[in-house]
């Protein structure tokens, strides 16, 4: 898909009563928007709204695509997510686990698109089940798999969490590739730390 854009309109959230964000509003197409603010301001709940996985208090969320808004169905492989609350079969190795993905959203799973995304992240011949990785390299996995589909739309929570050197520039690889088919959305609580954006959100922190 090309031409692909995000807006959100007037996203509140609240959980129990207590408020983490109000009327966030924002429109971005192709090119990357870095959402920060301290701990507790709502950076995740708010990618997760965006990403189809949390329901906003009020507010809404339009996906779209050459001009036309995107179907749930079509959204769903539409928005690469990727989080620190994202976890894989720990006795499959990498290969495996984005196999199983790939068939599992109804796309081929041939041994060149696993093998592509693996190279991307550094985790190219990785024969070892996923529970003797480190936490950088399931940090590798976890971006990998948000680009699995080629989506227009990608959303990344704490990117950089965990990585280091050659980590931190497969995630810039992934990011500069993906911002040219559409909206990149980046959370961290430090926004130096994340690629180029071309906006940046930041969330107040959340009254007591």
């Amino acid at each position: 898909m090309a031409s692909a854009r995000i807006e959100a309109i007037g996203l509140s959230k609240s959980f129990s009563g207590v408020t983490l964000f109000t009327d966030v509003s924002f429109t971005l197409g192709p090119g990357v928007l870095a959402v920060t603010g301290p701990n507790g301001s709502g950076k995740t709940t708010l990618l997760k709204i965006l990403a189809s996985l949390l329901r906003p208090t009020s507010g809404s969320v339009r996906l779209e695509a050459d001009g036309r808004a995107l179907s749930g169905d079509e959204s769903r492989t539409s928005i690469g997510w990727s989080g620190p609350d994202l976890s894989f079969y720990p006795e499959l190795t990498a290969a495996e686990n984005l196999s199983f993905f790939r068939r599992a959203a109804g796309f081929v799973a041939s041994r060149e698109d696993v093998l592509v995304r693996l190279e991307t992240v550094g985790l190219e011949g990785v024969g070892e089940p996923v529970e003797h990785f480190s936490t950088g390299m399931k940090q590798r996995l976890r971006i990998a798999f948000a680009d699995l589909l080629d989506p227009p739309i990608l959303i990344l929570d704490e990117p950089m969490s965990g990585l280091d050197s050659g980590g931190r520039a497969a995630v810039q690889r992934v990011v500069s590739s993906a911002r040219r088919r559409g909206p990149v959305v980046l959370a961290s609580t430090d926004v130096e730390e994340l690629p180029e954006a071309d906006q940046v959100l930041e969330l107040p922190r959340r009254e007591k």
